[in-house]
């Protein structure tokens, strides 16, 4: 059952929570049973996913645009928790529109361009992703979604990942790879986004599972350097769907961060810390 499918359908706090690439609004049922009677959560399908699957998929830029919409509309504020595409999702709308932002929970934001710089290490997981993502599009001009799809499942989630799936699973993931391409192709452009992140003043929470791959660690680290005061969890023993694997550790922190949001006024943040949850 999917919780709270519009902004201005509870009293409660709003929280817009945004999913993964290849994902759906589903990803976030835990989260709003869990933050139950004190927000209410609105998970909605990304343009290209789920019940929104018919609807053309935009860049970021545009859905975070679409989104800040039906913020604006429901004529108040919002917390944003983002996963992956949906934290870049994330990461554009409290640049765009601060005012509407209470606050941010980011977990691994799919924001890749932020490797291409003069670091030839970064340099080295930014070609890396450049690779899968061309490798993506010409197995998808063969018509091989499912190859497409085994390699972006396996860079994720380890080498055979793809394999110890159902078969159920592995056909509707292949059914995503051409807008999972797509937008692993854009979290590669330049937006100047370390940048634009640097203007942010929003409460911030940045989490990352010390299982992921290391451009997506690495990406979250950079994230949290850029915007001020932002704070940095390690989850270990957790890989990149920690938000579906490990609910029992992200969603406790996903609502301390949200409740210490709504104690914390504008110049009352501490310093930048970052630690590791056993």
């Amino acid at each position: 059952m999917r919780q709270n499918r519009s902004l201005a359908e509870s009293t409660c706090p709003p929280v817009l929570a945004l999913h993964a690439a290849a994902s759906s609004g589903v990803q976030w049922e835990g989260l709003a049973d869990y933050l139950g009677g004190r927000y209410s959560v609105f998970a909605p399908d990304l343009p290209g996913y789920g019940d929104a699957s018919s609807r053309e998929a935009a860049d970021i830029a545009d859905t975070a645009e679409q989104l800040v919409s039906a913020i604006a509309a429901n004529g108040g504020s919002a917390h944003i928790v983002g996963h992956s595409l949906g934290a870049a999702i994330a990461l554009e709308i409290a640049i765009a529109r601060p005012d509407l932002v209470c606050s941010l929970t980011l977990i691994e934001p799919m924001a890749f361009q932020l490797l291409c710089d003069e670091d030839r290490s970064d340099m080295e997981l930014y070609q890396e992703l450049s690779r899968l993502a061309d490798s993506m599009v010409a197995a998808i001009a063969n018509r091989n979604h499912v190859a497409a799809m085994q390699g972006y499942v396996d860079y994720w989630y380890g080498a055979g990942a793809w394999n110890r799936t159902s078969a159920q699973l592995r056909a509707e993931l292949a059914r995503d790879a051409g807008r999972a391409a797509r937008d692993l192709g854009r979290s590669l452009v330049n937006t100047q986004l370390a940048r634009r992140c640097r203007e942010l003043s929003c409460p911030a929470l940045l989490m990352m599972a010390l299982h992921s791959p290391l451009a997506s660690l690495r990406v979250t680290e950079l994230v949290a350097r850029a915007i001020p005061a932002a704070r940095l969890l390690m989850i270990p023993d957790a890989g990149h769907m920690a938000p579906l694997t490990d609910p029992h550790v992200i969603n406790p922190l996903i609502c301390m961060h949200l409740n210490s949001a709504n104690r914390v006024d504008a110049g009352g943040r501490s310093e930048k810390w970052a630690t590791i949850v056993y």
